[in-house]
């Protein structure tokens, strides 16, 4: 298999140049459209090592322009389109952009520190792509396996957005391990309604697509009845999303909607709840594959394309990629990965690469996650959350996953927020309940569990839908039930969710969800 997303472009243009590849678009028009982009890039002044920022929704002129650029040996740089002024503005000013190609919808959006950049509309480069009197021909690039092929921007948890460094290696290698985790042939067509500056939707849907030869059906935004209408048909074999849109299927479709055509739905960039997941199987018959990955690796581990896959777990790590748990035998540990899809730092920033990875003894790099997990030999990992959002009452850890699962087993919920409190007496991060939950309109007064039903997660909150009480010494009781009283549904401590994680309709609309990869 080529090393590369471009040498695999370039292979599967040359044995069946009539494949389809984006669209109805094949894979030699593909490729000729491509350098034409290329050539018209290099005579607007882009050179091999320039920083060539796209500042677009999903659209062929995306794609266009990240493979032109790519292609003259540029490092590309997939700004969330979701940005404003001043988040553009940083990404812009540390990657130290030479250009930035924009669509009509994103453009009015530019800072004004980007007048001093070389302009691409999209619209143009869509034009250029089609124009047969521009030479195919492309300026020889000097870009090897090794040098960096795009910086993606961190969503910025733990501070300002840090460009990770992806390499062309990087990035054929993380193709190369979806393909084979999930049997990606070139029989397949993917549904592809992610972002493409997400590592999701860039990593895994485009270059798997372009690594494995297939065939995409790129959309500019996630539209539930779209997408149901054109996978209960048997339009697309794969379809990869987030959990709010596995949850947009189970509200929309319409009753006795199948997916029988369907040979793999995958779910990352989120935790999917287990009942999502049981829930999904049950009303359509098809099984999620849930993935876990990261904006610095691409994709560590997923559930096992044969075999069971549980409720709740993201299952074993993927061809090539090596994991381990940095933590005490038996408990939730540190998630650190290792492999040739493991990026190979931080841009302009020594001290956070540094902070980022280990050695070990062998002298390979790990790259040290922030996510905790725990293992089960039969099961796989399964991740708990973030080190900082570890919540420790009573002595006992609490981890925000769990506690949101069980909520959002409750009939009518929808979602969840809140936020741990301090306590003396319990230690510190003790939940209080509080704020409220998020809950479907139609939600019957009737539909509420009986009290005491609710059984938290080791038994370490109050029990479900039992009110606190207060103890002889003006505290609150957790164990304390009451019979009398209505179930009311509390709240769990959530993931610190950077903004802009919610995706609300305007531009780039792709989804409403929340994201673990840590970026966009």
């Amino acid at each position: 298999m080529p090393r590369t997303i471009l040498a695999a472009l370039d292979a599967h243009a040359d044995r069946t140049p009539a494949a389809p590849a984006i669209d109805a678009t094949t894979y030699a028009e593909l490729r000729d459209g491509v350098a034409r982009v290329a050539n018209r890039l290099a005579a607007a002044g882009v050179r091999a090592g320039d920083r060539l920022v796209i500042y677009a929704e999903n659209r062929p002129g995306f794609v266009y322009a990240y493979l032109a650029g790519m292609r003259l040996g540029a490092v590309v740089v997939p700004a969330n389109v979701l940005y404003r002024a001043g988040e553009l503005e940083h990404v812009i000013a540390d990657a130290g952009a030479r250009a930035i190609a924009v669509s009509e919808q994103s453009a009015p959006h530019l800072p004004a520190t980007a007048g001093d950049l070389i302009r691409v509309p999209l619209a143009e480069v869509e034009a250029w792509f089609a124009d047969p009197a521009l030479p195919t021909d492309v300026p020889a690039s000097a870009a090897a396996e090794d040098d960096v092929a795009i910086l993606i921007y961190t969503s910025g948890t733990t501070g300002r957005a840090k460009g990770a460094m992806l390499t062309h290696g990087n990035l054929g290698a993380i193709a190369a391990q979806v393909n084979a985790a999930w049997r990606w042939t070139a029989a397949d067509r993917l549904l592809l309604t992610l972002p493409l500056f997400h590592v999701h939707g860039l990593g895994a849907g485009l270059n798997g697509t372009l690594a494995a030869g297939g065939a995409l059906t790129l959309r500019e935004r996630f539209d539930a009845a779209y997408a149901i209408d054109v996978l209960a048909r048997g339009e697309a074999t794969m379809f990869f999303g987030v959990p709010t849109m596995y949850v947009r299927f189970l509200e929309q479709a319409p009753p006795g909607t199948r997916f029988d055509r369907v040979r793999l739905f995958v779910s990352g960039s989120a935790a999917l709840p287990a009942s999502v997941h049981e829930a999904f199987e049950a009303t359509f018959g098809a099984s999620i594959l849930e993935r876990y990955g990261s904006t610095e690796f691409g994709f560590a581990l997923g559930n096992r394309y044969e075999g069971p896959r549980f409720a709740g777990t993201v299952g074993f790590p993927l061809p090539e990629v090596r994991v381990r748990l940095d933590g005490p035998p038996g408990e939730a540990g540190e998630v650190l990965v290792s492999g040739p899809n493991v990026c190979v730092g931080y841009w302009g920033d020594p001290a956070k690469t540094a902070a980022a990875f280990v050695t070990d003894e062998a002298g390979a790099r790990w790259f040290k996650s922030s996510d905790l997990a725990t293992f089960d030999p039969e099961r796989g990992y399964t991740i708990c959350g973030r080190l900082k959002d570890l919540i420790i009452s009573g002595g006992f850890n609490i981890y925000p996953s769990e506690v949101e699962d069980e909520l959002l087993r409750v009939p009518g919920v929808r979602g969840d927020r809140g936020a741990p409190r301090r306590r003396a007496r319990r230690g510190p991060g003790r939940l209080r309940r509080g704020g409220r939950p998020v809950r479907s309109r139609r939600r019957d007064r009737d539909d509420a569990r009986p009290a005491g039903e609710f059984q938290s997660p080791q038994s370490r909150l109050p029990a479900r839908g039992a009110a606190p009480q207060r103890d002889g010494q003006g505290g609150k009781n957790p164990a304390a039930g009451d019979a009398g009283r209505r179930p009311r549904p509390g709240l769990s401590a959530r993931r610190k969710i950077s903004p802009p994680a919610l995706y609300r309709g305007g531009v780039g609309g792709y989804y409403d969800g929340r994201t673990r990869d840590r970026h966009g």
